[in-house]
């Protein structure tokens, strides 16, 4: 998960001029060329469906894989957050490289290479940027902001944890900690620091568009933002934008904080904790990971439309009941790739054919690999870190002699509340005539972490075997109940192949229409007519209980 915003505050006796030359200018703390032992790669592998993952464990006394970066060369760069390292590694040669760096406990929280295959990384701890460049690691202080708080002038920390170079050979960092993105400039180390315009908004993932423009997300303020490069202005939010995506189906209420002296205003939103941000090749697309659900996201700009897929469910292995997608990545074809922090997986998803496929990560018996970050690398490949296995991943094209694919007769599809309906699914195999595959169906949408509510999906066949290439078929029938609201909902209708546990599965589009008029009248007039019925029985009742308590209040009286 994104680390822990916490507020690191300066003491109020910092000089005035330390402040001017920490907001005006890039500090070089450290110039150190210092290259560890090369260290050859072990690795294992595993066939999945059209690609084959493999696994390269790090050097010994390496540790914590957090973020990674692809080069122009078509290197890998990690940062290992454990061993306070960045590595190199070569996919040709299958060789690690790994350099310190010089601030201890710098806690290194991405890292990316720019055009020139020079390498940026953030440390969040020691508040710094740091720059490696054939071999020599030199390091920036970067600047935080001067807040007020009960009256006493105090700088705020800016808390590093994420670096985009752009085209123009500008590096921009993401400062969770002073609610800034800072713009740096290589040519003569300085910084410039735009302030984002809602208060603790969380900044956490930054892509650039067509235009030279950036988008980003508000991971705690539950926004998106936007920033016109060509109007912004160094110490002010002049050009930036933060907004709320709203989805009618999915909108949400939530309490914002305006100040830190207190103070909260409600928020209507559709987008909790948004993490991951890339553009897909349109140019009009955002695609969108929410470290907090199950979910992921699609946001047209043109048309400001959001809308929110699922992965499967997690069925709470390891204990977790969400998958948490985090990295997220689009490649040339609009394929989206997104890694899954909890779910353990990679997820593929292809948004022509709707078409969702998740590969397990195998990795340890007590925990997930902790797949939390994830870049693109030449050919097609997809590399990824695995925090707890302490190992990186690459998912390489090799076709599979067998894949599933799955069919829905019908595509979107209505139901109306105490209504169901069934749907038809297809699952066509293609593989050798001697191979054989377990399948188990489910189906996830709607909450959190992927567990239908307001709604029952059940399969007349819910597992099968397929054997070569052969199709299997069965009914899922959906029941909507009265509790789910009018909408559009996206169902992720899967079937997991227990051989090389792959999730392969395809997006339903469910509409629950609102009543109609009449019908409103109608269960109106329904529920009217009822409750006048109760009310004249309970008339009748208390009238014919008054009248025999008469009768017995006049038979006591008689009897005395």
């Amino acid at each position: 998960m994104l680390p822990e915003t916490r507020r690191i505050f300066l003491p109020a006796i910092v000089t005035l001029s330390i402040l001017l030359v920490l907001t005006t200018a890039g500090i070089i703390l450290a110039t150190t060329p210092n290259s560890i032992i090369i260290v050859s790669a072990t690795s294992s592998s595993v066939e999945t469906s059209g690609y084959q993952l493999i696994q390269y464990p790090l050097p010994n006394g390496s540790s914590a894989p957090f973020a990674i970066a692809s080069d122009p060369s078509g290197k890998i760069w990690v940062a290992e957050q454990g061993s306070n390292q960045i590595a190199s590694f070569d996919p040709a040669f299958k060789v690690f490289q790994e350099y310190s760096i010089p601030t201890s406990n710098s806690e290194v929280s991405s890292i990316a290479a720019d055009n020139a295959s020079i390498v940026w990384f953030t440390e969040l701890n020691s508040n710094r940027l740091g720059e490696w460049n054939r071999g020599v690691i030199k390091e920036y202080n970067v600047p935080g902001t001067e807040i007020s708080v009960g009256g006493q002038d105090q700088v705020q920390s800016c808390g590093p944890t994420a670096v985009v170079p752009n085209g123009s050979g500008r590096i921009w960092v993401i400062c969770i900690f002073s609610n800034q993105i800072d713009e740096f400039f290589p040519v003569n180390d300085t910084f410039h620091s735009f302030n984002l315009p809602v208060f603790e908004s969380g900044p956490a993932g930054l892509v650039f568009d067509n235009s030279g423009n950036f988008w980003f997300t508000a991971a705690d303020a539950g926004m998106l933002g936007h920033g016109i490069v060509s109007q912004l202005v160094n110490n002010t939010s002049n050009g930036i934008t933060e907004f709320p995506p709203l989805n009618s189906t999915y909108e949400f209420t939530f309490q914002e904080s305006t100040s830190f002296l207190g103070g909260t205003k409600n928020v209507r939103s559709s987008l909790p904790t948004p993490s991951g941000i890339a553009l897909a090749p349109d140019g009009n697309t955002l695609w969108i990971s929410e470290h907090v659900d199950s979910s992921f996201d699609s946001f047209n700009v043109g048309s400001q439309s959001l809308d929110r897929f699922w992965t499967s469910k997690t069925d709470d292995a390891f204990g977790y009941s969400v998958s948490l997608p985090n990295g997220i990545a689009v490649d040339g074809h609009g394929i989206v790739w997104i890694a899954e922090h909890y779910g353990n997986k990679i997820a593929e998803f292809d948004p022509i054919n709707d078409s969702l496929t998740e590969f397990v990560v195998p990795c340890c018996t007590s925990t997930s690999a902790g797949v939390y970050t994830l870049t693109l690398g030449k050919n097609g490949t997809v590399w990824f870190v695995e925090i707890f296995g302490n190992a990186i991943g690459e998912l390489k094209p090799d076709p599979s002699p067998a894949s599933i694919t799955l069919q829905l007769n019908q595509n979107p599809v209505q139901v109306t509340p105490t209504r169901s309906t069934i749907i038809h699914v297809t699952l066509i195999q293609k593989a050798p005539s001697n191979y054989s595959s377990n399948i188990q169906l489910d189906v996830s949408g709607i909450s959190s972490t992927g567990a239908l509510a307001g709604l029952q999906a059940n399969f007349s066949s819910a597992s099968m075997q397929l054997v070569g290439s052969q199709a299997g078929t069965s009914n899922l029938r959906i029941t909507i109940e009265p509790s789910l609201k009018p909408g559009s909902y996206y169902l992720t209708v899967g079937a997991r192949e227990s051989a090389k546990d792959v999730i392969y599965s395809t997006i339903l589009k469910l509409v629950v229409p609102a009543p109609a008029a009449n019908q409103l009248f109608l269960y109106g007039a329904i529920v009217g007519g009822a409750a006048s019925v109760v009310v004249i029985l309970f008339l009748a009742f208390r009238l014919w209980s008054s009248r025999r308590g008469l009768r017995s209040s006049s038979r006591l009286r008689r009897r005395s």
